[in-house]
């Protein structure tokens, strides 16, 4: 279920990535030609959402634990939108005007996102992102330091219904067994 999550969340995020890129660069374009310096006017907010959607990039791609089929499916967004914009542009000019649509028509077919495309592909080929591990402690790990040890070698119950954490460090203790 989390895979069919993933992937509608990242036909969610494609076009996201495509409309804010495009409205950052087209609000940067516009400074540069006024003149002004990046740090005036929308320009903080252009860079801020451009810092944004790298945070959000490496949130999809880095952590060991997401599906894969998040990133995938707007790595197939962005592709297919890179594409289309080199075999056919009236098709995508058709899209709704949006804030960004501008500017992305105006990347995509200089092949911007193609390398980020191939970033958001890499997850799909590591295969530890597509089985979700067990989590929680092991049998050892859970009985260990259940009961202590008195002076006779018998064990008997801890007395504080509170569990203390088991350092990671720490091995299993064995009772010592009387040779009589």
């Amino acid at each position: 279920m989390r895979h069919v999550v993933g992937f509608l969340s990242g036909l969610i995020l494609g076009p996201m990535l495509l409309l804010v890129t495009g409205w950052a660069f087209a609000h940067l374009r516009g400074l540069h030609a006024a003149g002004t310096s990046v740090l005036q006017g929308s320009g903080p907010v252009a860079l801020a959402g451009l810092v944004g959607l790298g945070l959000l990039v490496a949130l999809v791609t880095v952590p060991p634990r997401m599906t894969p089929m998040l990133p995938f499916a707007a790595a197939l967004v962005l592709g297919g939108a890179s594409g289309t914009a080199l075999v056919r542009m009236h098709l995508l000019e058709r899209l709704p005007v949006l804030p960004g649509t501008e500017g992305a028509l105006t990347l995509l077919p200089l092949g911007v996102f193609v390398p980020l495309t191939l970033v958001l592909l890499a997850p799909l080929f590591v295969g530890t992102r597509w089985v979700r591990e067990e989590e929680g402690p092991t049998d050892e790990d859970y009985f260990d330091g259940l009961y202590d040890e008195d002076d006779e070698g018998g064990a008997r119950p801890r007395s504080s219904t509170r569990a203390e954490p088991v350092p990671a460090h720490h091995e299993p203790r064995h009772r010592l067994e009387d040779d009589h």
